[in-house]
């Protein structure tokens, strides 16, 4: 039985890998002939001019935006690929499937989003003004500002999905929220060093806007863990 359950787990894999990769291909390819678009809200939300400092920077650097906007927006599908193939592997019901998928996409773009909208914008501007006097003037390559500002992007969407990795890790019984509330102290110490890391920034203000809703998103983790433990009859 054991050796059958690896087998299936293992097609389902190279089914889960071809088809996202198909999935993350076409959306790339879309994604190109938008590029410039896409660029320009990038650049609307920075506020700063970028230059290019090779002849090729300006298309590579326009691929390299397209592979970073098919992954963004096949999320969705990626999602539910992995569910499909996988959801016989979990024991998780089809209704509660559904409900996961949708939290999972809601979340990542919330997140996403939240980074566009308040983040990059505050920490870009910390940047430049840091590096302001003594003559010092930015001269931004495209392509290193494709690459920080996609980073950043993915970087918060990914954070936003604490609470449903919690709930999953609860749901296979690796984790109690039992030992997650005991160690509140320490998870709370690697979000700032986690949050020193991912911003773009050392000021308090900008670690603060990913740093705190991770830590709440973190006790919303834990709250769902204890109706899912009640629910299974668990103490």
């Amino acid at each position: 039985m054991e050796r059958e359950r690896i087998a299936l787990l293992l097609r389902a894999s190279k089914k889960f890998t071809y088809k996202t990769l198909i999935a993350i291909a076409a959306a790339g390819f879309l994604s190109f002939f938008y590029s410039k678009g896409l660029l320009s809200l990038l650049l609307k939300k920075a506020d700063i001019k970028i230059y290019y400092l090779s002849l090729p920077e300006v298309f590579l650097s326009s691929i390299e935006l397209s592979i970073y906007a098919g992954l963004f927006f096949a999320i969705p599908v990626v999602i539910y690929l992995a569910w499909h193939e996988f959801h016989s592997a979990t024991g998780i019901k089809a209704v509660q499937g559904y409900m996961f998928i949708v939290a999972v996409i809601i979340l990542f773009y919330v997140g996403s989003l939240f980074c566009y909208s308040i983040v990059l914008p505050s920490g870009i501007k910390f940047l430049i003004d840091y590096g302001k006097g003594n003559n010092i003037m930015a001269m931004i390559s495209m392509q290193r500002f494709v690459v920080f500002c996609s980073a950043m992007i993915f970087a918060f969407g990914l954070t936003f999905e604490v609470p449903i990795v919690l709930l999953m890790l609860g749901k296979v019984g690796l984790v109690r929220s039992k030992s997650l509330t005991k160690t509140r102290r320490f998870a709370a110490l690697f979000i700032v060093i986690g949050a020193a890391i991912i911003t773009p920034t050392p000021d308090i203000y900008n670690m603060a806007l990913l740093a705190v809703p991770t830590y709440l998103l973190y006790e919303i983790g834990i709250l769902l863990m204890k109706i899912n433990e009640r629910r299974q009859g668990i103490r």
